[in-house]
This record gives structure tokens, sequence and C-alpha cells, in this order.
């Protein structure tokens, strides 16, 4: 004999059978921005025992993790701005004679509708022909992401990336 189930219980089921196996749901896209307004902190990592810069307060919660809490000393070598608009790139020099290259995605609304920015970033030596692979990255509007790597003058050369939507 077969037993049927009620309509309900399948409709129950299926939800929970889906709430289990499904996919993360996508963050909802924001309204295309006109651009978003960066700015390119480059920073000093050494060890030399002075510190984090007065310059770079705001980030002293981040500075202060790691991998960037194995510097003793952090300090701001420059700072500079770039806008660029949605699905463009802005190319720039940094310290150490490479170009860093940054493309503003899209604007995504998060929870409780945050808005985030996608970007993508790639720090390239222009003497140097090869294809470098780049970071596909999102923030919350005016968030910063630290990358750190290149050698630099006595440290490590650190870049902070902060944008907001314009």
């Amino acid at each position: 004999m077969i037993r049927l189930l009620p309509p309900l219980s399948l409709l129950l089921l299926a939800g929970l059978a889906a709430a289990q196996g499904a996919p993360p749901v996508p963050p909802a896209k924001a309204e295309p921005g006109p651009a978003v307004k960066c700015t390119i902190r480059s920073i000093l990592g050494t060890q030399s025992p002075d510190g984090i810069d007065k310059k770079l307060a705001f980030l002293k919660r981040q500075l202060s993790k790691p991998p960037f809490s194995a510097y003793k000393t952090l300090k701001l070598i420059e700072s500079k701005d770039l806008v660029v608009p949605q699905d463009h790139s802005s190319t720039l020099k940094l310290p150490n004679d490479k170009l860093l290259k940054l493309t503003f995605k899209e604007r995504l609304l998060g929870r409780k509708d945050r808005l985030r920015l996608r970007l993508h970033l790639t720090i390239s030596d222009p003497a140097q022909k090869r294809f470098l692979a780049g970071t596909l990255f999102t923030i919350i509007n005016k968030g910063t992401l630290l990358v750190a790597g290149d050698k630099y003058k006595d440290g490590t050369l650190v870049v902070g990336i902060t944008c907001q939507a314009k």
C-alpha cells in the first residue's frame, strides 16, 4: 500500500532539503555606481622599534594582527588618490617602481543593505612582460585592504587600499 503525504508536508520536505544542500545566496547587486574613490597608501614595515605611524592610527586594529604585527614599525611613505569608474581601471606607480592597477568591478549590497565594493588588483613589474595574476576582492564601503610582500629599502612595502563609493 502506498501512502501519499499531504501537499504541505511535501513543501516542508522540499524546503528542508533545499536549505541543507543549497549553495549560499550571492549578495544582491546594488545600482551601478559611477565610480569609487580609492586612497592608496604605501607603508614601510621594518624591525626598528618605532611603532605605528600616527597617520595610520585608523588602521591600528588591522596592523596589530598577523601578518602585519611582525613589523615593529609601520611608517606611511606616501598616499595617493585614484578615482576609478565602474568597469574601468586606473594605474599608479608605487615607491618600488612597480605598477598598481585597480579595476572597479561592481557595487554589492550585503547584510542590512551594507554597501560593498568588488575590485580587482594587480601589482606588476613594468620591466617584465609576463602575465601576472591579480586578486579579486570585496571590501565594505570605506573599508581597507592591506597587501604586503615586496622588499623595499630596509623593510617590506605594505600597500593599503581604502575605497568608497562616489
